[in-house]
């Protein structure tokens, strides 16, 4: 969970061309991530990893 915490601050210090680069580099295959506004692209990313850990815990 504090990865999770880390990787939301680093999200939202990051301009928003910033984040779009940062999306498209680390999720090429999940282009719903990408769009919306910051706020609803960094929910999208931090759910998509949890979602992630969540399976690797299973």
């Amino acid at each position: 969970m504090e990865d999770l915490n880390l990787l939301s601050r680093k999200l939202e210090d990051m301009s928003i061309t910033e984040l779009s680069e940062y999306v498209r580099e680390n999720y090429p295959e999940n282009e719903e991530l990408w769009v919306g506004p910051k706020k609803i692209i960094i929910r999208k990313i931090l759910n998509f990893e949890r979602n992630r850990m969540n399976a690797e815990d299973s």
